[in-house]
């Protein structure tokens, strides 16, 4: 516990808790019934049955736990971001955007791609304030690690979700996974000028303040983006940039979903790239051509 009434399950994915009026009131879930029996296990020691879950995003590894523990209570309500709630009915949605849209190869349909699904009874909104069993959260909209993904202040503690990862992880996957780097800039941006007395990352340590590790956060995609347009100085198809950069990040990939996660972070950083105007694109002999923008040159398709 961090408060009397806010704390967390610390872990591979930080599970939030709150105690509410009637119940304990779950930020995320985690990845799958194993971790949720743990979840359940430490309710019960503290004599706090579920109220809610409120869903920070619609990845596996945040929302894997769901099915479990809305058997163990189903009066429990669920709250999640607008699209992403429908990710939650839908989890084959997520290995399908992972393959390009096509359907998913059977060796991306593994825990960690395709959760269990999950109701939604309520949309989150994705800015403001919102009241559970008698608790105030404010909700900050912090997407590009994911379409919708929010952040949630309560107590002022604030529950950064993905928005933000821990130094270790962040060392660990040298690509982080991201759909949109111009959005996830803008959101650490939106962390920096908060002042909470803590924060919690989805995947790293609780601290104090944040400044370091969103500083931290910030400088690491600069520096992809740098790497990234170094690479594309000489105009290149798609799968050649994406090659060349794992080869300078040290990545050595070897299964279907890690090609997956880390090409669709690829795209992610071109996206946040062609949105500043740093990068352009063309077709020419069915290639899908990059390459940086030069001498003040319009960064759109041509």
């Amino acid at each position: 516990m961090i408060t009397e009434r806010v704390g967390f399950f610390p872990g591979p994915v930080n599970i939030g808790l709150v105690i509410g009026n009637n119940g304990a009131i779950l930020i995320d879930s985690g990845l799958e019934a194993q971790t949720a029996k743990k979840i359940k296990k430490g309710l019960d020691a503290i004599a706090q049955p579920l109220c809610a879950i409120i869903q920070t995003h619609a990845h596996a590894d945040h929302f894997g736990g769901n099915a479990y523990l809305l058997g163990c209570w189903p009066e429990a309500k669920v709250y999640a971001p607008p699209l992403e709630e429908a990710i939650m009915r839908y989890p084959i949605l997520e290995p399908i955007y992972l393959n390009m849209g096509a359907e998913p190869l059977a060796e991306l349909k593994n825990k960690f791609l395709l959760a269990q699904a999950s109701r939604v009874d309520y949309l989150l909104p994705l800015e403001g304030m919102l009241e559970i069993d008698g608790v105030s959260f404010t909700i900050l909209s912090l997407p590009g690690h994911s379409y919708q993904q929010v952040g949630l202040i309560c107590e002022d503690i604030c529950f950064a979700a993905d928005s933000y990862l821990g130094e270790e992880v962040l060392e660990k996957h040298k690509l982080p996974f991201l759909v949109d780097a111009h959005e996830t800039m803008n959101s650490l941006r939106k962390l920096l000028s908060t002042e909470c007395k803590g924060y919690l990352p989805g995947h790293g340590a609780y601290t104090s303040s944040a400044q370091g590790a969103v500083h931290k956060n910030m400088e690491w995609h600069e520096r992809l983006y740098s790497v990234i347009e170094d690479i594309l100085r000489e105009e290149r198809g798609l799968e050649d940039a994406f090659v060349l950069l794992c080869e300078r990040l040290g990545i050595s990939i070897e299964n279907a979903t890690s090609y997956a996660l880390f090409r669709t972070a690829f795209m992610g950083y071109l996206v946040g790239l062609a949105k500043e105007k740093r990068v352009a694109y063309r077709f020419a002999a069915n290639s899908w051509l990059w390459s940086t923008v030069q001498d003040g040159a319009e960064g759109e398709e041509r």
